[in-house]
């Protein structure tokens, strides 16, 4: 029986030998916990979402409403490691919000 070149092109022996468990564990951000779909805030207090990501290396995140990228200048607004919080809630902060994790290996939108 002869072994198909393809297959050892795939898996030389120094490939192999180079990966290390710490290694094999690295990839993109996924799901750490469940997304609650939608949320209800009072007018006037403060609200966080939650962005339940996790990835190794640890993903930097980044947050839109309604497509528009949330950035410092939105001065209610605060993106934390895994969330974002919203001080003295007003009616036009109705929305949809979406966290958007990145790291070397990839992305994930929640």
């Amino acid at each position: 029986m002869t072994r198909s070149p393809a297959l050892l092109l795939l898996l030389p022996p120094l490939l192999l030998g180079a990966l290390t468990p710490a290694d094999a564990a690295r990839g993109p951000p996924r799901m750490a916990d469940k997304v609650v779909p939608w949320q209800v805030a009072r007018l006037g207090r403060t609200v966080r979402l939650q962005c339940p990501v996790e990835g190794d290396p640890p993903p930097l995140t980044m947050w839109t409403k309604d497509g528009r990228t949330i950035h410092s200048g939105w001065s209610r607004f605060r993106v934390l490691p895994q969330g974002l919080k919203v001080k003295e809630v007003e009616a036009e902060d109705a929305g949809v919000y979406v966290c958007k994790a990145t790291n070397g290996f990839g992305s994930l939108s929640v």
